[in-house]
C-alpha cells in the first residue's frame, strides 16, 4: 500500500503568528491549509493528559515546530519533523495530542 492510500484524514494546518503576539490565541492558517495525512497513535508514555501520535503527509515547506494540526476539535502539536530521504516528497510528524476534560 502506498502512502496516499493510508492518509484518510483531512486536517488543517496552521501556525502561531509571525506578525503579532499570539494573546488571543489566534493562528494563522497555511498555505495550502488544508492536506490529507494519516495518523497513528505511539505507545503510550511522556506527559499526562497528552498522547503521542505519528503523523504522515505529503511535504508542505511550512509545516515546523509552531505547526497545529487540526482533526475536527482535535489539536495536534508538531514535536518533530522529518522530510523523509531529504526528498520533499513526505514528512513524518511527531506530534502531540493535548487531551482537556
Amino acid at each position: 500500500m502506498g502512502l496516499a492510500s493510508t492518509m484518510r484524514h483531512w486536517v488543517a494546518l496552521s501556525r502561531r503568528p509571525t506578525s503579532a503576539p499570539d494573546s488571543d490565541g489566534f493562528w494563522e492558517a497555511l498555505s495550502p491549509e488544508y492536506v490529507w495525512a494519516a495518523l497513528s497513535p505511539l505507545s503510550p508514555g511522556g506527559d499526562l493528559g497528552a498522547i503521542q501520535y505519528l503523523i504522515t503527509m505529503r511535504y508542505h515547506s511550512q509545516v515546523g515546530f509552531d505547526t497545529r494540526i487540526l482533526l475536527g476539535t482535535r489539536q495536534f502539536f508538531v514535536r518533530g519533523v522529518q522530510n523523509v530521504d531529504e526528498r520533499n516528497v513526505e514528512l513524518r510528524l511527531a506530534c502531540e495530542e493535548v487531551v482537556t476534560n
